[in-house]
């Protein structure tokens, strides 16, 4: 689901649809309890939580669609969030995996883009760098 090329991490659909729905769910609920809950403090009350759930949702799901890595081109590209980073498979040093995120390294030894390790698809990724010769510790 919502591949960016052919080597490419993907989005789970179970975990999305789920987000989907409960940001879905929970602002129709927020709505409601706004407008028809006017003069009840409790119903305020709750509308005020069920929005930040939906708030929390809609983040979670932008996170979820700003967070892949793809090979095109024999070139690496990244994206988490606002950050975006492309390097040459023939310019990275070596890859590292601290906490489940891989560190990418160029030839001087800075980090060049990190990949998050639970991503669905990030095998490919790895055994496409193994395939070009890039080092792992």
């Amino acid at each position: 689901m919502l591949r960016h090329g052919e080597i490419s991490t993907e989005i789970d659909r179970k975990p999305f649809l789920f987000t989907l729905i409960a940001a879905t769910v929970s602002t129709a609920v927020a709505v409601l309890l706004f407008v028809l809950g006017k003069g009840n403090v409790l119903a305020v009350f709750s509308g005020i939580l069920v929005a930040v759930v939906a708030a929390v949702s809609l983040f979670i799901l932008f996170v979820m669609l700003t967070d892949y890595a793809y090979i095109d081109g024999g070139v690496l590209h990244t994206r988490y969030l606002f950050r975006k980073e492309s390097i040459p498979l023939s310019g990275i040093g070596k890859v590292t995996c601290r906490e489940k995120v891989y560190y990418v390294f160029n030839r001087q030894g800075n980090v060049a883009a990190t990949i998050n390790g639970v991503l669905t698809g990030i095998d490919r990724i790895l055994y496409a760098m193994e395939n070009n010769g890039v080092c792992f510790e």
